[in-house]
């Protein structure tokens, strides 16, 4: 079954909740924030070639091999691939995406307005596929290494330790035009559509009997079958 826009978005109260179990004893201590997850899934969603939950799903939950293990695992899974949804959704739209950011005063660990957005969305291009160029016209390419630049050219800058919150809303707005333009650019190139999460994840269990309930799921998420993709479908 194909979902709506309506049926991705999350709300309020979901927003709130994905927010806290990111931080929760749910998900490995280097689990990504809401905003860092907000920029990665940005990259993700519009890489040249289509991205499987099971491809960028680890980098969630820990920069090693961890993966989400404790109670609230099934609910986080949840939000997140919703959260890939919404942005699958609205992403191409000016006035139904905007990057997720906290608030700009530093908090305890110095961190600036943006940074942790531009970090997540740094670590999503990471997660292209090698070779990605080779899918595309020289032009084709250019044309994305140059957004691609555009987008996180003002966060490498010398400036960026001295910018005030007013200088990163601007690059901010700058980057997110930026963005858009790599989502426009992959429907002009014909590229494959970026399928919903959800779906990819419900259709995981291969022909056959398939795994047990406590095999590892066939997903990639190295969680349990019966509280991944199982309990999900």
């Amino acid at each position: 079954m194909t979902q709506s826009p309506a049926d991705s978005c999350l709300s309020e109260e979901e927003l709130d909740s994905l927010e806290a179990l990111l931080a929760s004893d749910s998900v490995p201590d280097d689990c990504m924030s809401l905003e860092m997850l907000d920029g990665y899934l940005a990259a993700v969603v519009v890489s040249p070639e289509p991205l499987a939950p099971a491809q960028w799903l680890p980098s969630v939950w820990s920069e090693t091999d961890e993966v989400a293990v404790g109670p609230g695992v099934q609910r986080v899974l949840s939000l997140v691939l919703r959260y890939h949804d919404e942005l699958v959704d609205t992403l191409g739209d000016p006035e139904g995406w905007e990057p997720f950011c906290y608030a700009g005063d530093d908090d305890e660990n110095g961190t600036r307005l943006g940074d942790e957005w531009m970090t997540g969305f740094e670590l999503g291009l990471e997660v292209w596929p090698e070779g990605w160029q080779t899918r595309l016209d020289s032009p084709d390419v250019e044309t994305f290494e140059a957004l691609i630049e555009r987008a996180a050219t003002p966060w490498m800058s010398a400036e960026v330790e001295f910018a005030d919150d007013a200088q990163r809303i601007e690059w901010l707005t700058a980057t997110a035009a930026a963005v858009r333009a790599i989502h426009h650019l992959r429907e002009a190139c014909a590229l494959p559509p970026v399928p919903h999460a959800r779906e990819v994840r419900a259709t995981a269990r291969p022909a056959g009997e398939g795994p047990g309930r406590n095999d590892p799921c066939p997903c990639g998420s190295g969680e349990k079958y019966k509280r991944c993709c199982g309990a999900l479908a």
